[in-house]
């Protein structure tokens, strides 16, 4: 995509932001519009701990959490004695992780932006980018920047596991379009959510561009959100030569679906790319 057509999608979520909330401003909620089932993250950390077991060349003691939010995986791994640092560019979100993770001397946060980012510590033995946002970084330049600070925290042989959500066909829009509705009920609140897709430019590698829209309505107040998010076409041919191109890591492994069983090509919701530091 050029760095143009990059630059118009930034400021209309400037634009957004300006406008109206986020629906990430709002942490008990948003991982529930978006389809997150409580059990999951047991199930992602659990799994998370059998690629180590296979691919880690020594146990991992400290984990970097990328696109952190508030956490609940490194949470998890806390409360189980691994060190952990989150990195996130929402203060709602790190507040959140803080209050939730109160006691707990070994998990810290960082408030950054994740396409170009550095830290006080270093010497990690694992990095995590979990809820499979990975491609909503669009541009090479920002995710071969996102590989090196990573890998900057990294020691080398360190492992960087990445959830991403298993493409269909692109979802060609002519218009801004509704895609899918619904209503469902979290934390004592109401919640209508609307998706649509919106076009994008055929050469731009973009996948699709997710405009949410969420009106919350509260015991004392309703609040309507709106996010615009464009989401990159990724496969793990992608990753790989993403990898390559930062020229820090190299692609040791690709899983569907939570397993060491199932093939790629019978992937139904999502994969895992494990990257190795150079």
């Amino acid at each position: 995509m050029s760095s143009g057509g990059h630059l118009r999608i930034e400021r209309r979520r400037l634009d957004l932001r300006a406008m109206v909330p986020s629906i990430y401003e709002f942490p008990d909620i948003f991982r529930r519009v978006h389809k997150e089932q409580p059990y999951e993250i047991g199930e992602e950390v659990r799994f998370l701990r059998k690629v180590w077991e296979r691919h880690a060349p020594q146990p991992v003691q400290r984990v970097l959490d990328l696109a952190c939010g508030n956490s609940p995986h490194g949470q998890i791994l806390a409360r189980g004695g691994i060190e952990v640092a989150g990195i996130d560019r929402s203060a709602t979100m790190i507040a959140a992780g803080q209050r939730e993770s109160r006691g707990l001397k070994n998990i810290r946060f960082y408030r950054r932006p994740i396409e170009r980012f550095k830290i006080p510590a270093r010497g990690f033995d694992a990095a995590i980018f979990m809820s499979e946002t990975f491609p909503v970084m669009t541009a090479n330049a920002a995710i071969v920047s996102h590989l090196e600070s990573v890998a900057a925290a990294l020691r080398r042989g360190g492992l960087y596991v990445i959830d991403i959500d298993r493409h269909g066909e692109p979802r060609v829009a002519r218009a801004r379009k509704l895609w899918r509705e619904r209503t469902l009920n979290v934390c004592g609140a109401k919640v209508a959510v609307r998706a649509h897709s919106r076009p994008a430019p055929w050469y731009s590698g973009i996948h699709s561009i997710f405009d949410l829209e969420c009106e919350i309505e509260f015991s004392d107040r309703t609040v309507k959100t709106r996010d615009l998010i464009p989401v990159r076409y990724t496969v793990p041919a992608t990753l790989e030569l993403l990898a390559r191109a930062s020229g820090k890591f190299t692609m040791v492994a690709a899983y569907a679906d939570l397993s060491f069983e199932i093939a790629m090509e019978n992937c139904e919701r999502r994969w895992w790319g494990v990257l190795r530091r150079l």
